[in-house]
């Protein structure tokens, strides 16, 4: 009996082994795919906010360049948004969500071959760990040509991995191999109980044909002439 709990705890162990690294690995994959799915909306939102904020922008310019500057200051935000700024052909800040940047120069190496392409660019890093930066660089334009440029960036914390925890994982192992244990312990005890009942009746047979097949001899009959012997020792031979 004892030998038979051993086997299958061994047996539920291992099996309970196998499926906590499978949940493990389901949960991973599915919080991938969350953050994917999270991140791509993230960005499709970024770039629509940039879309109608560069329109806007276009609009103002041709009117009032300091209601660029007003708008970015207090009354436009959207949920997300960081930083805004708007850039003249120039690379100078003319308007920008935080005050302290009008007037300067753009120094990003990666500026000028952001503009080169002249068409809407998307720019996603982590800055830090937990943390996601969209930066987007929308064209203003005017009658078909570029007039400005408007740099929004937006940043969202990741979503950290929603799925079971390692305890949790633990839980749902031990409430699935409970029964698989049980079952392990029966079917062993039952597939032992009748080895063990073919090896007896094997080693009782084996006896049993031991004792029971004697070999049988024939006694065979041995007869012996009477000769007489000759006074010389020899035989004595027929005529």
């Amino acid at each position: 009996m004892i030998r038979v709990l051993i086997v299958s705890l061994i047996s539920t162990v291992l099996i309970g082994g196998m499926l906590y690294y499978t949940l493990k690995r389901s949960d991973v994959v599915q919080g991938q795919q969350r953050d994917a799915q999270a991140s791509q909306a993230a960005q499709q939102e970024a770039a629509a906010v940039s879309r109608a904020f560069a329109s806007m922008s276009a609009a103002a310019l041709v009117v009032d360049v300091a209601r660029v500057q007003e708008s970015l200051a207090g009354v436009w935000r959207t949920n997300g948004l960081a930083d805004a700024m708007v850039i003249d052909n120039g690379n100078r800040v003319f308007a920008a969500s935080n005050a302290g940047y009008v007037g300067q120069q753009i120094q990003d190496a990666n500026w000028t071959a952001v503009r080169a392409q002249n068409r809407e660019v998307l720019i996603r890093d982590e800055p830090t760990p937990g943390q996601e930066r969209i930066t987007v660089i929308e064209p203003i334009q005017d009658k078909g040509s570029t007039i400005a440029w408007a740099r929004l960036t937006f940043v969202r914390s990741l979503q950290q991995d929603a799925g079971r925890s390692p305890q949790e994982r633990l839980e749902q192992v031990g409430r699935i191999m409970v029964p698989v244990f049980v079952f392990l312990a029966a079917a062993i005890g039952i597939a032992m109980r009748l080895a063990t009942s073919r090896l007896q009746r094997r080693i009782q047979t084996v006896v049993t044909e031991a004792m029971t097949d004697t070999p049988s001899s024939q006694d065979g009959e041995i007869s012996f002439e009477d000769h007489r012997a000759r006074p010389d020792g020899g035989s004595r031979k027929a005529a």
